[in-house]
């Protein structure tokens, strides 16, 4: 009780004396467009749309050529903006979220610090984070909400507005519309990415892509206009950026380049110029990512970056231009997408990009309802199985290997892998090992499976630190997939048989990662198909079934009809989904045999697709309010 009331006449005391000094504080607004990578605007990348508003906002700002969302995915990508902490140590790296995470005492979303130092924080509208919002994170979070709405006028204020003109919904047109609405974009002047199939409907997709841009860069300018009416404009630092990437086939979803490298323009107001160790209209070429957002705004604000945070400030008081520009490295991560399941983390290093998978048996073209409404994924999808496709352009949908390496500057599209490319052999192990070694340092909490970590998400980040010696033992089994075979092997089949339930767990995944070359250690994981996890025997389910020792999908149906965890049953149905596609042998499924216990959105999806139903939305409508 003592303890309340102290806290309590803290804040106020605090609050008062901060909000004495108020005016004297910038102000700042985040415009963010949905699903936009750099590569869609041409200030950017030179095959993309002119924006002349954020070209204008550049002029009277600095552009930041290497800013990268950490995820490529909407909920993802926003919780690590609103809390400055990398998905994977915190829980909040699956979208959609089966389960809230909650923060770890002491730390509330960036926002919250602003209103404790006096500022008016609004946003319109969308949060859609994966942890529970700590208090008093927004004055106002509507539709509605503006900054005019604050106290007074010598009020600062941070504002968020997200705008969906360019989200990936845009792109879900009808044939009908293909073949009857022009766009102002001629498709004949649009260039496509080397994977893509050039074929009238990619054409047609890009430039509606184009369109969309253009209305996005109106936005721009009305924001910019309503600042100036308000005679705010020179108070106020105006941040515009994609908040993934996106949004054509390959983009969002995926950790390449195309679904993480972001637009970033941040016009700097003459008031606050000295704020800014830079030129104005410089180009930055330092690398900055989305956990470096939210207190980039604090130290903008004067207002301390808790430690909790992992992100680092790149604007404001103490930041120098020089240290900025020495940073090269930025940190990707890809789990689930709605009910498309991988493990994916990747490390950007100056021009390379080093991507590791954990599960690359799993196809990048693996359905997801929701991707697959946009009419360019379905003929992609189509031209492949139907032998049309070769080379880079078939890539989508062949197994991956186990690490990637690209050069991002030659290879803007990265479609030629170097990492078994003896010129790059020291690139490669350098980029390996510090991303091994960021993992183990967070720790990671994906290498455990999701149905585990649901039961953990009151408190992730204690967990992660309790179990780090077990994470990393994890982490060292799966390793063992980038070793030659015959010294991994006695390791594997030790893991394989070890008491430890994810240590069995972590080594049926990295036989899978290399099935051709662990066949000899079928006799080993057979019995782990009666193992007492029911996780462990899809793993186990899995590589048995990619070296075609068995059909998996008996083993897999029973997970799905046994379980009572509704995110495990969609962990195996990832899997069926995958043996019935994708699979060197396909795996035949009667979708009447799948009687889950209890279902959640994941299992939902993938049941649907199953029984050939077309894409139904899972998310709940809201209930007509009572007149």
């Amino acid at each position: 009780m003592w303890y309340a009331i102290f806290a309590t006449i803290f804040t106020f005391s605090t609050s008062f004396t901060q909000q004495a000094h108020a005016a004297e504080r910038p102000n700042v607004i985040w415009i963010v467009s949905e699903d936009n990578s750099h590569h869609y605007l041409r200030h950017f990348f030179k095959d993309g749309a002119p924006a002349p508003n954020i070209e204008a906002m550049a002029a009277h700002g600095v552009t930041f050529d290497h800013a990268f969302s950490n995820a490529p995915v909407c909920s993802v990508a926003r919780s690590t903006l609103a809390t400055g902490c990398l998905g994977p140590r915190i829980g909040t790296q699956f979208h959609r979220k089966h389960t809230m995470a909650t923060l770890p005492d002491g730390l509330r979303m960036f926002s919250a610090y602003l209103r404790d130092a006096g500022y008016y924080t609004s946003n319109n509208s969308k949060t859609d984070y994966n942890a529970t919002p700590s208090f008093g994170v927004w004055d106002e979070s509507s539709r509605s909400a503006t900054w005019r709405k604050r106290k007074s006028d010598d009020q600062p204020f941070f504002h968020m507005e997200s705008h969906s003109q360019s989200h990936e919904s845009s792109l879900h047109f009808s044939q009908q519309i293909f073949e009857n609405e022009k766009t102002i974009t001629d498709p004949a002047s649009v260039k496509l990415a080397d994977y893509f199939p050039d074929t009238e409907k990619f054409r047609y997709t890009l430039a509606r892509y184009h369109d969309r841009i253009r209305v996005i860069d109106g936005i721009v300018g009305n924001t910019i206009a309503r600042l100036k009416e308000d005679g705010l404009l020179e108070d106020t630092f105006v941040f515009y950026f994609g908040d993934h990437g996106g949004v054509l086939p390959r983009s969002k979803g995926y950790i390449y380049e195309s679904g993480l490298h972001v637009p970033l323009v941040v016009r700097v107001p003459e008031k606050w110029k000295h704020l800014v160790d830079r030129k104005v209209g410089s180009r930055a070429q330092g690398f900055v990512s989305f956990i470096d957002f939210g207190p980039t705004v604090l130290n903008l604000a004067g207002v301390n970056v808790p430690e909790q945070m992992d992100g680092v400030p790149f604007l404001g008081a103490g930041t120098t231009a020089s240290e900025v520009e020495s940073r090269d490295e930025s940190f990707g991560y890809a789990d689930r997408f709605d009910e498309k399941y991988e493990f994916i983390r990747s490390l950007r290093k100056g021009k390379y990009q080093y991507i590791r998978y954990f599960q690359p048996f799993l196809p990048d073209g693996l359905q997801n309802n929701y991707r697959y409404r946009m009419l360019a994924f379905t003929e992609w999808r189509q031209l492949y199985k139907a032998g049309k496709l070769y080379g880079k352009q078939a890539q989508f949908f062949q197994e991956k290997p186990v690490e990637q390496l690209f050069d991002t500057q030659a290879d803007p599209h990265e479609v030629n892998n170097l990492a078994d490319d003896p010129q790059h052999a020291a690139v490669l192990k350098d980029l390996r090992a510090r991303l091994a070694t960021r993992l183990r340092a967070m720790p990671d909490l994906s290498f455990y499976p999701e149905s585990k970590l649901i039961s953990i998400m009151n408190d992730p980040v204690g967990f992660g630190q309790q179990h780090k010696t077990e994470i990393t033992q994890m982490a060292d089994v799966h390793d063992l997939a980038l070793l030659p075979f015959s010294e991994a092997k006695p390791m594997l089949a030790a893991a394989l048989k070890s008491d430890n339930v994810w240590l069995r767990y972590s080594a049926a995944m990295a036989c899978s990662a290399i099935a051709d070359y662990a066949r000899d250690l079928a006799p080993v994981a057979e019995p782990l198909l009666k193992d007492e996890s029911l996780i462990v025997r899809v793993r186990a389910a899995e590589f048995l079934g990619l070296i075609f020792k068995l059909d998996p999908q008996p083993v897999l149906t029973s997970v799905v009809n046994e379980t009572s965890n509704p995110v495990e049953a969609a962990e195996a149905l990832n899997s069926i989904v995958f043996f019935r596609d994708c699979s060197r042998q396909t795996y035949r499924i009667d979708p009447s045999t799948l009687k889950p216990k209890t279902k959640g959105d994941a299992t939902t999806r993938r049941i649907n697709y199953l029984n050939g139903e077309p894409y139904k939305s899972t998310k709940r409508k809201k209930k007509p309010k009572k007149k």
